[in-house]
């Protein structure tokens, strides 16, 4: 009997013999029982977020703009100066980012063509504190990424959702997607 299976297989208590036994190895570093298990699990991981999503396919360029304007295409490398990139990642510029803040391995999907869902795979936001306000000894706002996450969708009319489990890289990062409530409402 195992903790989630009232009544294993064989093949299942077959496999998780075997990653007991490589979990208790010793590994070059890189190739614990966590990696191994992502890169067997990626690709199962990434079709059932895109089917539990309904999103078609993948844009070459993770743009979130594209979901926030509806552009067909990301134009923010030729429409923006660096100091602007710059200036759009700290939150000082009016204009739809490109980015949302804490990105990492950022994703734009695509539902028919359209930009639907941005989505970005960061590898633990900072909770230094599960106050917004709090303040640190030396007297400076404790950062906490989350709310740094909920405010950017605010501020620019976006939902979004966390999933604990990442298809970019499964137990050592969370996914968290943005997207309209627009398209939400008609899924």
């Amino acid at each position: 009997m195992s903790r989630f299976n009232n009544a294993p297989s064989r093949e299942y208590s077959e496999f998780v013999e075997a990653v007991e036994e490589y979990a208790a190895d010793d590994h070059e570093p890189g190739e614990d029982v966590y990696r191994a298990l992502a890169d067997a699990l990626a690709d199962h991981l990434r079709d059932r977020f895109q089917r539990g999503w309904d999103v078609d396919e993948q844009a070459d360029t993770a743009c979130l703009r594209r979901v926030i304007t509806g552009a067909d295409e990301c134009t923010c490398n030729e429409t923006r100066s660096w100091q602007d990139r710059e200036r759009e990642t700290i939150g000082a510029r009016d204009d739809p980012p490109h980015a949302a803040p804490h990105a990492d391995h950022a994703e734009l999907w695509l539902d028919g063509g359209e930009p639907v869902l941005y989505a970005m795979h960061p590898s633990g936001l900072s909770v230094s504190s599960v106050s917004k306000t709090a303040v640190g000894e030396d007297g400076e706002q404790i950062r906490n990424g989350w709310f740094d996450v909920v405010e950017f969708a605010q501020a620019w009319g976006l939902e979004f959702a966390v999933m604990p489990v990442s298809h970019y890289h499964a137990f050592s990062r969370a996914c968290v997607v943005f997207y309209a409530p627009e398209w939400a409402s008609h899924r």
